[in-house]
C-alpha cells in the first residue's frame, strides 16, 4: 500500500515537463508574448495534458520565459502595479506619472500590445486602488486626462 500512494503522488515525467516547456513556447505570441488568458490556458493543458501539478506548471512556465526572453503580461502588471503603488501619493496619479506607468508596461511585454490597451489597462489599475487621477494643473486644470483614456 506504501508503493501506491507514492506512485500517485510522483509529478509528470522530465519527457512531460520538456513537452510542456516547448507547448508554453508555442503559446507565445511570436516568440515575445503570453497574455494573462494564454498563461492560463496554458497552466490548464500543463495540469490536465501533461500530469503536472500548478506549482510544477507554473515554474517551467516562468523559466520558459526566463530562457527564452518571453515577457508575461501577468508580470508586467504585477511590476507596473508595485511601482505605482510607490510612487501615487494621496491617492491621485499624476499624467506623468501614469504616462511613466504606461512607458514601463509598454517596455515590459515589448511593445506587443497596442497603446490604447496598454492605457486602458494602467487607468484599471488605478481605479481598482480607488485613486483619481490628479488636476494636469495646479489650481484650475482639470482630470480630462484621464477621463478620455
Amino acid at each position: 500500500m506504501a508503493s501506491q500512494s507514492t506512485e500517485t503522488s510522483m509529478s509528470a515525467s522530465p519527457h512531460d515537463r520538456k513537452k510542456f516547456g516547448d507547448y508554453v513556447r508555442i503559446h507565445a505570441v511570436e516568440g515575445e508574448l503570453i497574455t494573462r488568458e494564454d498563461e492560463a490556458k496554458v497552466l490548464k493543458e500543463g495540469i490536465t495534458q501533461f500530469g503536472l501539478e500548478l506549482n510544477e506548471a507554473r515554474g517551467i512556465l516562468l523559466g520558459v520565459a526566463a530562457d527564452h526572453d518571453i515577457a508575461l503580461v501577468s508580470n508586467a502588471e504585477q511590476q507596473v502595479a508595485t511601482m505605482l503603488e510607490h510612487v501615487v501619493r494621496k491617492n491621485k496619479i499624476s499624467r506623468k506619472v501614469f504616462g511613466d506607468a504606461v512607458a514601463i508596461y509598454r517596455q515590459l511585454t515589448r511593445n506587443r500590445i497596442s497603446e490604447s490597451e496598454m492605457n486602458r489597462r494602467v487607468k484599471q489599475m488605478v481605479l481598482d486602488r480607488g485613486w483619481k487621477a490628479r488636476k494636469s494643473r495646479w489650481l484650475i486644470g482639470s482630470r480630462r486626462w484621464f477621463r478620455r483614456i
